[in-house]
């Protein structure tokens, strides 16, 4: 097969993070736009708490159209640990927002490792 023709994707290697201050809806990461641009890979999100108490989270994902999927609802994140959410890669277009909530405010760091992948010549 000639690969020449076919179309190659460049990789960009990044992270997303936030400290949950409050108890209300936080974008973690949205996915670039662009002509170029095509989608990103989502390796891992790791959620750390550092209190004594446990609290939960919720992960939400916004398509281009507003529709929210619920990825994590009022998921328990133990007192003193860090929890990965991801057991496997998950795909985020381009223009999705990846969305968390915490229980109680003040207690989750939140950090995702990504690749976006933009179209190549």
């Amino acid at each position: 097969m000639d690969l020449s023709s076919q179309r190659q994707y460049l990789q960009k290697a990044d992270n997303a993070k936030v400290y949950l201050t409050t108890n209300s809806v936080t974008t973690l990461y949205t996915s670039p736009t662009g002509t170029a641009f095509d989608f990103t890979i989502v390796e891992s999100i790791l959620v750390n708490n550092n209190t004594s108490g446990q609290t939960n989270i919720i992960l939400t994902l916004t398509d281009t159209s507003s529709n929210v999927f619920s990825l994590y609802n009022e998921h328990v994140i133990a007192a003193d640990t860090t929890a990965e959410l991801l057991s496997k890669s998950l795909v985020v277009k381009a223009g999705e927002i990846l969305k968390v909530t915490a229980a109680d405010a003040n207690k989750l760091y939140v950090t995702a490792s990504l690749i976006e992948y933009a179209k190549g010549d």
